[in-house]
C-alpha cells in the first residue's frame, strides 16, 4: 500500500507543486501510452509464435502499466490539487510487413523492453535514491518493480529468437540497436516543464535533465552494450554516441 496521507506536498512552495504536478502528468501520460504499446508488441510476438511465457508476460505488462498511470495520476491529485487526465493516444511500433514476423518481434521487443525498459530501471532507481518523500519514493519502488520484469521479458525474448533466428536474426537485431537507442534518447533530451529542480523537488522523485543524461549515458555503456555485445550482436558506435560528449551536452 501506498502511503498517500505521508505525502510531504503541502509543505512545498506554489511552483515547487506546480512542477511536481507537471512532472507527473507527462509519466501518467507516457504510462497510459505505454498500455497500448505492449498490446501491439503482443501482437508481433503472437504473429511470431512466440513462447507462451513470453506473451503472458508482455500482457501482464500492459495491466502493470494502467495501474502505473493511476498511481502517477493520484500523485498529480497530491501536487496540483485536481484529477488532470493524460490525452486519449495509442503508440506505433515500426512495422515492416516485408520482413519475417520473427525479425518484426525480435526488433520492437529490443526497442519496447531491452533498451526502454531497461533504461527505466535504471533511472528509477537512481531516481528513488535521491526521493526523500515517502509518498513519492513508494510510487517510484513500486513502479519499478514492475519495470524490472517488463526488461526481463525483453532479454529473455532476445535470447530465443536469436537461437532460433540464426545469423538473420542477429543482423535484424544489430539494425535496430541504433533505433532503439535513439528513441529513448530522443526522450531523454526532450524539453523539460518550467520550473527550477530545487533540493525540495529532487526530494519529491525528480532528477535534473543533466543528471538523466549521464544515467542513460552509463546504461548504454554498462548495460546495454554489454548485454548486446555478450548476445553477439554488433553495437557499432553506441558507446561512443552516448559517451562523456553526448552526456555532458545539456
Amino acid at each position: 500500500p501506498i502511503p498517500w496521507a505521508a505525502s510531504t506536498a503541502a509543505a512545498l512552495a506554489p511552483e515547487e507543486r506546480a512542477r511536481l504536478a507537471e512532472t507527473w502528468t507527462r509519466r501518467a501520460a507516457a504510462e497510459y501510452l505505454a498500455v497500448s504499446t505492449f498490446s501491439v508488441l503482443a501482437i508481433d510476438l503472437v504473429a511470431a509464435a512466440a513462447p507462451a511465457d513470453v506473451l503472458s508476460l508482455c500482457l501482464r505488462a500492459g495491466i502493470d502499466e494502467v495501474r502505473h498511470a493511476e498511481l502517477c495520476l493520484r500523485m498529480v491529485e497530491i501536487y496540483a490539487g485536481k484529477r488532470i487526465l493524460p490525452p486519449a493516444g495509442m503508440s506505433s511500433l515500426p512495422d515492416d510487413p516485408k520482413r519475417p514476423k520473427l525479425h518484426q518481434a525480435l526488433a520492437n521487443t529490443m526497442l519496447v523492453s531491452c533498451v526502454s525498459e531497461t533504461y527505466a530501471t535504471t533511472v528509477l532507481s537512481a531516481t528513488r535514491d535521491l526521493t526523500t518523500d515517502v509518498c513519492a519514493q513508494e510510487v517510484l519502488t513500486s513502479i519499478y518493480s514492475d519495470e524490472v520484469m517488463h526488461a526481463r521479458l525483453g532479454w529473455s525474448y532476445l535470447r530465443y529468437a536469436l537461437d532460433r533466428g540464426g545469423d538473420g536474426a542477429k543482423a535484424a537485431a544489430a539494425a535496430m540497436v541504433p533505433i532503439a537507442l535513439r528513441g529513448v534518447a530522443t526522450v531523454v533530451e526532450r524539453e523539460r516543464p518550467i520550473g527550477a529542480v530545487t533540493d525540495a523537488v529532487r526530494g519529491h522523485g525528480l532528477m535534473t535533465p543533466a543528471e538523466e543524461r549521464q544515467v542513460f549515458s552509463a546504461c548504454v555503456r554498462e548495460v546495454l552494450v554489454p548485454g548486446f555485445t555478450a548476445l553477439g550482436i554488433d553495437c557499432g558506435t553506441a558507446t561512443d554516441d552516448y559517451g562523456a560528449t553526448w552526456a555532458e551536452a545539456a
